[in-house]
């Protein structure tokens, strides 16, 4: 008998968390949405988020608020998101960052401290120097990096981001040490473009999108991208591959919520994100900034994070990297 009450009383418990899930989710959302930036204003982060808030406010009926969270490499916007109230009124977007092995030893963030709501963006990096930079090439580029190792300096983020493994495998695919091209920690695309500008950095790597402006004012030049085949926007710039350098890399954009989301919450921004990106004056900023859509509903941008995570262990190892 008492076994029976034990029974009854979890199954009336469970039916009431249900119901106030299923509530939940009916009147979800029915106030203000912050979505949280981890790096500061006019990188790619900040650019997609910028132009996706007012579209999302159309299809929530609820504003939503862009905040930059900066500082840390990524870590402060990222954690901000990872602790927020896992309630739905406070998301963000993450990067790569994320599914590096560094977070989990040195601020303790990683992949498995958010639910992934959608996959937007999928960006391939590429190598810029600015207009009066010596080298004409990529290849030449190489070669005086080869001939005077340590004597340029890099940067496109944080130490250990994206951006700084798109150097490193570079690096590694040349047979040269990190040490022979060194990184200059910034708070983003958008700091190292004016560091590059600025003469602090010689070589900055970032999505195409990022430096499209400067190149498209004449004020920077695409050396190569990281691509398996050349960007529609930019024919003329090649791939490493072409230049017998086998490396590619994308850094990617996912809107995520902390962990512990109510799925019925995360199935109504998954839907109100697919349905976003596919507005035309979304499409149409993305195509201008050459920024690249590439979306995944929350179960394949769950599958694409755990895969992406396995990935950079792999590279991590392969580089034999100490951090």
């Amino acid at each position: 008998m008492f076994e029976r009450r034990r029974v009854l009383k979890w199954l009336i418990g469970t039916t009431g968390a249900l119901a106030l899930g299923q509530g939940w989710a009916q009147r979800y959302p029915s106030r203000p949405i912050t979505l949280i930036v981890p790096w500061s204003p006019g990188g790619s982060t900040d650019l997609t988020a910028r132009a996706l808030a007012p579209v999302l406010e159309k299809i929530l009926k609820v504003p939503v608020q862009v905040v930059n969270r900066t500082g840390g490499g990524g870590a402060v916007g990222h954690g901000a998101i990872a602790q927020a109230r896992p309630d739905g009124y406070t998301i963000g977007i993450i990067t790569l960052e994320v599914v590096l092995p560094p977070w989990v030893a040195q601020t303790k963030i990683n992949a498995d401290m958010f639910s992934p709501i959608s996959l937007l963006v999928l960006n391939p990096v590429a190598i810029v120097v600015r207009k009066d930079a010596p080298w004409r090439s990529a290849q030449e580029l190489i070669t005086d990096i080869k001939q005077n190792p340590g004597k340029y300096k890099a940067s496109g983020t944080a130490r250990w981001g994206s951006y700084d493994f798109a150097r490193l495998g570079l690096l590694w695919k040349l047979g040269l040490k990190d040490d022979a091209l060194p990184w200059v920690p910034t708070q983003g695309a958008a700091a190292a473009m004016q560091e590059l500008l600025s003469g602090g950095i010689h070589v900055a790597f970032v999505s195409i999108g990022e430096a499209s402006a400067l190149v498209k004012a004449g004020e920077a030049r695409y050396l190569a991208f990281m691509t398996d085949k050349r960007f529609p926007s930019f024919p003329e710039v090649p791939t490493l591959k072409e230049l017998g350098v086998d490396w590619t890399f994308a850094s990617f954009l996912m809107a995520a919520a902390p962990r512990f989301t109510l799925p019925s919450v995360i199935d109504v921004l998954d839907k109100a994100f697919a349905q976003a990106v596919q507005d035309p004056d979304f499409v149409r900023f993305m195509q201008n900034a050459n920024l690249v859509i590439n979306h995944l509903d929350r179960k394949q941008s769950l599958a694409f994070l755990q895969e992406r995570a396995k990935t950079m262990n792999q590279i991590t190892q392969e580089l034999g990297l100490k951090f």
